[in-house]
C-alpha cells in the first residue's frame, strides 16, 4: 500500500522511476566480482542469504546492516577489499535476497545477532575483523564481548553503541518514524537518506541507498527497527579489550557523533576516528577513505616490498589509458614514444584492461601486471547499451564501482613503486578519487581528454539535466578547490573543439572555463598521414586488390556496436548488385563472433585488425561507429566515411559532432532513419564523392609530449 504513495519530487528528480517495489539493484550485489561461496543459513524457518567474497588472505567480516540497506550499499569497497581480505557479508532479515517475515517476533536484536554468528559459523570463520555500520555496530561489540577469541579487530562506522527508549520525546519521535515508515514509503526513504548523505554532490549514493530500500517494504522495514530498539551495548563495550576503531562523522544526522564519542571512550584503547564535515555512510560515500582505514587498521602489508635509493631510481612514467575502445590507447602510445623520443631514459609502465592492453602488448609495450586485478571499463558499457543506444552519461555515472576498484588498485600501485609522473587520459576514476583524497597525491598528474562536460540529450528529461549539471559542478568544484591535482589538464584538441555551451544553470560556458584550465595540443594522430598516402602500397602490404571497391565497417573494441554491424552486413547483397566490384571487410572486434554475421562471396568478419587505420587508409569508404579518434583518423587520411553516432551518446552526439564540423567532415547518420535500401544507397553515393576535409594537425603527440615533460622537469618557473 506505501509503494503506491506518490513519488516525492527530490527522489523522482534523483533516482528517476521506481521499479516494482522488492525488486533488487541488478546486477545484485555487485558488478565487478562473484562470490567465492554463497548460500542460505535457516533459523525458526527464515533463511538469511550470505556470501564470501575472495580465497585467500585474514577474514574481514562485515555484520548485516540495518532492514533499510543491503549488502548491495558495499559494492564501492568489496570488490577492492576481496582481493585482500576473505570477506563475509549477509543481507539481514527484511531485506536483499533473505527472507522477509511478517510478524513482529521475527524481527529482534537476537535474531540478528544470531543470524550473523550462524553465517560465520557456517563459512568456518575463526577468527575475523568485524565491522559494525550504523545500528549494527551493537552486533558486532556484542559478537567481540561473547565470543573474543573470534574477534580480531573491530570497527565501528557511524556506529549505535545503545538505542535506549528511556525518554518520552525519544519514544514518540520513534513511534512517528514507524508509522511513517508504513504509510509512506518513497517520502520515508527519500528523508531517511537525505539526512545521511548530507556531503555535497552525494546524488549517487542517494539513489543506490533509496534503490536498496526499495527492495523491501515499509512495514518490514519498521518492524525491523523496532528489533533494533531498547538495546544498550554500552556495559560489553566497557569490557572489551579487542583493538578497535571507531569512525565517526561529525556531521552525522542519522547516528549523533556523541555516539562514537561514547565508543571510543569505554572501549579500552579504542581509536576515534572523525570524519570532518561527514554524514553517516563512509563506505557508500567514501569508499577509497574506508578501504583505506580497513587497511591500515588491520595492518594489512604485502609480504615483500623494496626500497630503491633515490638517485638509482629509474626515470618512469605510468600512463593510465582508459579501455573504452581503442582509440586512447593508439594516441597515447604516439604520445609516449614521443616522450621517449625527447627523452631517451625515460620507461613507460601502462595501467589499462582488454582490449587496450593487449594492443601495447602487440607494439611490445609493458602493461604493468597489477593490471589483472582491474575491472573492465567496456564490459561495464556493454551492459548498458542497447540497440546502437548507449546513454553515455549515465554509463558513467553508474560505473562508480568500477572506478573505485580500479582507484584502489592505482593507489596500491603508487605506493609499491616509484613513478615520476602519473599520466591519465580520461583517467576519471584517478582524476575523481585524487581530487575527493588529494592527500593520495604523490607524484605529478597530467589529466588528457578530448572532451569537457557532460551533456543532456533527452529534450525534456528534468532528471538528466539536473544530475548532469551535478556532476559538472563537482568537478568545477574539484579543479577550483585543488588546482595543484593536475599539473597539467590537456585538451587533446583546439578551443573551438570545445562547445559554446554553459556546463548548467549557473554554471560557466564550457568553452571559457576550459580555455582557463586547459593546454591546448591539437588533436593527436597515431602516424604521419604522409606515410600512407601511398594507397596501393598500402592495399598490397594488407593483401587487397587494387581494382577492388574496398568498404570497411568498424565499430571499436566492444560489442556496443553489433547492431550496426548487424545492419551493414545487409546492405552487403544490395551494394555489390551496383558495384561488382565492391569488397566489404567487417571488423567485429574480440567481443563479437564471426559465426553471428551472414556469408556472402566478397564479405570478410574479422575478429581483429591490428593499426586498423592502415586498411581504413587504403579503402574506398569506411562506415564506422562514432567515436572521435576513428573518424579523425579518417579524416587525416582523406578518405569517405559514414559514421553512426550512438543514440544518447553526448560525446559522440554532440562533442565529437562538433569537432567534425571543425574539419568539414561531419558525416553523421542516424542509425535509426535509414532502411537499409536507403543505406545501401547512401554509402555508394559518399563513396563516389570527393572529399573536402580541413587537413588535421600532424605534431599533436609531439605538443601533448613536450607539456607533460615540462611537468616531470619542474623548471617552468626558472630563468631562461
Amino acid at each position: 500500500m506505501d509503494a503506491h504513495r506518490p513519488i516525492p519530487p527530490r527522489l523522482l528528480r534523483t533516482v528517476g522511476a521506481l521499479p516494482e517495489p522488492g525488486t533488487l539493484p541488478e546486477p545484485y550485489p555487485y558488478e565487478t566480482v562473484t562470490p567465492r561461496r554463497e548460500g542460505f543459513v535457516e533459523r525458526g524457518g527464515v533463511q538469511s542469504w550470505y556470501a564470501q567474497h575472495g580465497d585467500e588472505g585474514p577474514w574481514l567480516a562485515f555484520a548485516p546492516i540495518f532492514q533499510i540497506a543491503n549488502s548491495h550499499m558495499l559494492r564501492g569497497v568489496l570488490p577492492w577489499l576481496s582481493q585482500h581480505y576473505r570477506v563475509v557479508v549477509m543481507d539481514l532479515r527484511g531485506n536483499g535476497r533473505s527472507d522477509r517475515p511478517d510478524t513482529q517476533d521475527q524481527y529482534s536484536f537476537d535474531h540478528y545477532y544470531a543470524d550473523f554468528v550462524a553465517v560465520l559459523d557456517r563459512l568456518e570463520v575463526d577468527r575475523a575483523a568485524v565491522v559494525g555500520i550504523s545500528a549494527t555496530a551493537m552486533t558486532a561489540i556484542r559478537l567481540a564481548h561473547e565470543q573474543p577469541q573470534r574477534v580480531s579487530h573491530l570497527m565501528l562506522v557511524g556506529g549505535w553503541i545503545e538505542r535506549r527508549m528511556d525518554h518520552p520525546k525519544m519514544v514518540e519521535a520513534v513511534q512517528q518514524n514507524l508509522a511513517r515508515m508504513r504509510a509512506d514509503w518513497p517520502a520515508y526513504l527519500d528523508e531517511f537518506f537525505t539526512v545521511c548523505f548530507s556531503e555535497p554532490h552525494s546524488t549517487k549514493p542517494y539513489e543506490d541507498a533509496v534503490r536498496d530500500g526499495w527492495a523491501a517494504q515499509g512495514a518490514h522495514v519498521a518492524m525491523g527497527l523496532a528489533g533494533w530498539l531498547g538495546n544498550d551495548m554500552r556495559p560489553q563495550a566497557q569490557a572489551l579489550r579487542v583493538p578497535t576503531l571507531v569512525i565517526h562523522g561529525d556531521k552525522d544526522g542519522r547516528v549523533p557523533y556523541s555516539q562514537g564519542e561514547t565508543a571510543a571512550k569505554l572501549i579500552t584503547g579504542a581509536r576515534l576516528v572523525t570524519v570532518g564535515e561527514g554524514g553517516h555512510l563512509l563506505p557508500a560515500r567514501d569508499p577509497v577513505a574506508f578501504c583505506r582505514m580497513v587497511r591500515e587498521f588491520t595492518g594489512l602489508q604485502p609480504p615483500r616490498s623494496t626500497w630503491v635509493r633515490a638517485m638509482a631510481r629509474k626515470r618512469k612514467a605510468l600512463f593510465v589509458s582508459s579501455a573504452i575502445g581503442l582509440g586512447h590507447v593508439q594516441r597515447d602510445l604516439a604520445i609516449a614514444r614521443a616522450m621517449r623520443a625527447q627523452q631517451p631514459d625515460l620507461e613507460v609502465d601502462w595501467f589499462t584492461v582488454p582490449p587496450a592492453s593487449a594492443y601495447l602488448e602487440r607494439e611490445g609495450e609493458r602493461v604493468h601486471p597489477i593490471t589483472a586485478r582491474l575491472a573492465n571499463e567496456s564490459r561495464h558499457f556493454e551492459r548498458m547499451a542497447g540497440e546502437h543506444d548507449l546513454q553515455a552519461f549515465f554509463a558513467l555515472r553508474t560505473m562508480d564501482e568500477v572506478m573505485a576498484r580500479n582507484f584502489m588498485v592505482f593507489a596500491e600501485l603508487l605506493q609499491q613503486e616509484h613513478y615520476d609522473i602519473v599520466i591519465g587520459d580520461e583517467a576519471w576514476e584517478v582524476d575523481y578519487h585524487y581530487h575527493e583524497n588529494p592527500e593520495l597525491k604523490r607524484q605529478p598528474f597530467v589529466f588528457l581528454t578530448d572532451f569537457v562536460g557532460c551533456l543532456p540529450m533527452e529534450e525534456g528529461n528534468e532528471r538528466e539535466a539536473f544530475l548532469c549539471a551535478d556532476r559538472n559542478a563537482d568537478d568545477i568544484e574539484h579543479v577550483a578547490r585543488y588546482p595543484w591535482i593536475r599539473d597539467r589538464a590537456i585538451f587533446v584538441g583546439n578551443v573551438e573543439d570545445t562547445p559554446e555551451v554553459p556546463f548548467g544553470p549557473g554554471l560557466p560556458v564550457i568553452r571559457e572555463w576550459t580555455r582557463r584550465n586547459y593546454a591546448f595540443t591539437g588533436y593527436a594522430l597515431p602516424f604521419d598521414p604522409k606515410s600512407l598516402a601511398d594507397t596501393d602500397a598500402l592495399r598490397a602490404r594488407h593483401g587487397y586488390r587494387r581494382d577492388e571497391k574496398l568498404v570497411i565497417a568498424a565499430v571499436g573494441g566492444t560489442a556496443v556496436g553489433a547492431p550496426l554491424l548487424h545492419r551493414i552486413a545487409e546492405t552487403f547483397p544490395l551494394m555489390k548488385r551496383a558495384e561488382p566490384s565492391l569488397r566489404m571487410v567487417l571488423v567485429a572486434g574480440p567481443r563479437l563472433p564471426r559465426e553471428a554475421f551472414p556469408q556472402h562471396e566478397g564479405l570478410d568478419v574479422l575478429p581483429y585488425v591490428h593499426n586498423l587505420f592502415e586498411h581504413l587508409a587504403c579503402s574506398d569508404l569506411a562506415l564506422v561507429q562514432g567515436g572521435l579518434s576513428t573518424c579523425m583518423e579518417l579524416v587525416a587520411t582523406r578518405r569517405p566515411f559514414l559514421s553512426f553516432p550512438l543514440e544518447r551518446h553526448f560525446e559522440q552526439c554532440i562533442h565529437v559532432r562538433k569537432r567534425l564540423h571543425n574539419y568539414c567532415a561531419d558525416c553523421a547518420v542516424k542509425f535509426r532513419e535509414l532502411s537499409v535500401r536507403e543505406l545501401a544507397d547512401k554509402a555508394l553515393e559518399t563513396m563516389a564523392a570527393p572529399v573536402r576535409y580541413k587537413p588535421v594537425e600532424t605534431d599533436g603527440a609531439e605538443r601533448a609530449a613536450k607539456e607533460i615533460l615540462a611537468v616531470m622537469e619542474n623548471r617552468h618557473w626558472a630563468a631562461g
